[in-house]
């Protein structure tokens, strides 16, 4: 048996692991219903997405070659990527992609039909490593790029890079080229700060504390947010802006105007400070899936400078990091792949060498090109159906709510309905627990976790708002937990049954055994959580 090693770190205390800790805790005597999980409510992406992996693993070639596989084309020409569009109605048409692909590939002299002959014939042994002319990499970026485009982002082929690890993968080497050194062999962690607003991806804030940096938030993040964070900031290095096309856990949309106002801080402040300027990293996972009607949501490396003050002033893209990924909106999480776009050279050079540090630049053809089709081979009435059904699902859930309120005679819980995405804000009343034992939604999330005792049939499983910057304060009381209503209606339903139980439970005499047992339980499982929740 091998001792405990004391160099080794075994156990940890941060907020992340525990929350994380407690629901595989509860879920081991519980059948939770599972609304803090992340996938998209279809089982699996559209088929085309599907037929293009499987195309690839067996005939070892790329996109084009199987849009012309699929319309039954006998020889390379471009009429049969037309025959595509017109048919299948990709989001993003094939033909536009090919005419970037041909910008950065075709050689000089070569004619577009020999060019294209060499295209749809290629192909990849599976037994060899990417790159090289059969790597499939040119094609995938500019797939890549044509969708940047279709959202207002001026991405060319070139511009744009791929990393594994999924959109994590793409921010953390963001972060290390922003926050790090390297010089030699060493490399120095020279801190930095990351600014985002309240309800922010949650997985964002284990990232910067790896390269020596630190997360601050603002409840809008607005360009006056920008400003008095930048003022603030002044003497600090390494300054990151993260800007979510939809914030995460209230799903409020970045706008028109507000990405506007937030650029025109970023642009004139970099005007004047050329040493120490700020760079921004805009989470475009969610585009497309918008709920609120006529919604214009604006990413944030879309906006040029004579929109907000005037062309001196350069554009967003020169200092964006934007970051995609078909894990969302085209319903591929399998995929674990992002695509990051930024017009700024110096920044791409930086991203790409520490992509190929922390391994994630070694991409897999399949996953790339699957990835890929799955942006912009999706059509788009796919995209809105499911929009549709999200945003009916929210209107489902608040229905359910309203009757819960009503039977405990308060308004106990209400949900933020979200502009795009799919999740929502579920917002519990503090006189619910009445407690000062629950004083975080950490505690609140315990509750909720643990309520039902030994019954398997209870158990909600959500996510603090903690894991994303907010704070329980006396100005703002309510306790927050982020629901998902990508699930079937039967599991919604399930859910507000068990919210109606517990509010039950917690308007009877037995709700201070229900507490104890409930923080006790969360307890055994994370011995230190009133600190962590304290400290988060």
């Amino acid at each position: 048996m091998v001792a405990d090693d004391e160099v080794v770190q075994s156990k940890f205390s941060d907020l992340y692991t525990a929350v994380y800790d407690l629901i595989d805790d509860a879920k081991r005597g519980h059948e939770l219903v599972k609304l803090h999980k992340g996938s998209h409510g279809a089982a699996n992406p559209h088929p085309v997405v599907q037929d293009v992996g499987a195309y690839f693993f067996r005939e070892r070639k790329g996109i084009f070659s199987f849009v012309h596989h699929a319309v039954g084309a006998t020889d390379a020409g471009l009429d049969a990527l037309a025959v595509y569009d017109s048919a299948c109605r990709p989001r993003v048409a094939t033909r536009k992609v090919f005419g970037l692909l041909a910008e950065c590939s075709r050689r000089d002299g070569e004619r577009v039909e020999d060019f294209s002959r060499w295209v749809v014939s290629r192909q990849h042994d599976l037994g060899r490593y990417r790159g090289g002319s059969s790597g499939f990499d040119d094609e995938a970026r500019s797939f890549a790029a044509a969708h940047f485009r279709s959202t207002g982002i001026p991405a060319s082929p070139q511009e744009v890079l791929v990393c594994c690890g999924g959109a994590k993968g793409g921010m953390m080497a963001m972060l290390a080229a922003v926050m790090c050194r390297h010089e030699g062999e060493k490399v120095h962690r020279m801190s930095g700060r990351v600014l985002a607003p309240v309800g922010y991806y949650q997985s964002l804030r284990i990232l910067p504390p790896i390269v020596g940096g630190a997360i601050d938030v603002a409840v809008n993040l607005d360009g006056h947010d920008v400003e008095a964070w930048l003022a603030d900031t002044a003497r600090e290095n390494g300054r990151v802006i993260y800007a979510p096309l939809v914030n995460n856990v209230d799903g409020k949309a970045l706008t028109e105007s507000r990405a506007r106002d937030i650029a025109g801080a970023v642009l004139e402040h970099n005007r004047r400070n050329h040493g120490n300027p700020v760079y921004v990293l805009g989470d475009d996972v969610y585009a497309g899936s918008y709920l609120a009607p006529g919604l214009s949501a604006r990413p944030i490396g879309s906006v040029r400078g004579d929109e907000v003050g005037g062309s001196d002033l350069g554009n967003m893209s020169d200092w964006v990091l934007s970051v995609v990924t078909p894990s969302k909106t085209y319903a591929l999480p399998t995929s674990r792949i992002a695509f990051a776009h930024t017009g700024n050279a110096t920044l791409r050079s930086a991203v790409a060498h520490y992509r190929t540090m922390l391994s994630y630049g070694r991409v897999p053809q399949g996953d790339e090109l699957t990835a890929a089709a799955a942006i912009c081979l999706t059509p788009q009435h796919w995209i809105d159906q499911w929009n549709r059904t999200y945003a009916q699902r929210v209107d489902r859930l608040r229905t359910r709510l309203q009757v819960i309120n009503q039977a405990l005679g308060m308004d106990a819980f209400r949900l933020t309905s979200p502009d795009g995405g799919w999740y929502a804000a579920l917002r519990i009343h503090p006189g619910l627990f009445a407690d000062p034992r629950v004083r975080s939604s950490v505690h609140a999330l315990a509750v909720c976790l643990y309520y039902g005792r030994e019954r398997c049939d209870t158990g909600l499983g959500l996510l603090p708002g903690e894991l994303s910057g907010y704070r329980v304060t006396t100005g703002s009381p309510e306790f927050i937990l982020r629901a998902s209503v990508a699930v079937g209606d039967d599991e919604l339903d399930e859910f507000a049954r068990r919210l109606a139980e517990l509010g039950a439970l917690l308007c009877s005499p037995a709700r201070p055994a229900v507490i104890t047992h409930a923080l006790d339980s969360a307890r055994s499982v994370v011995h230190d959580l009133d600190t962590i929740a304290d400290n988060a």
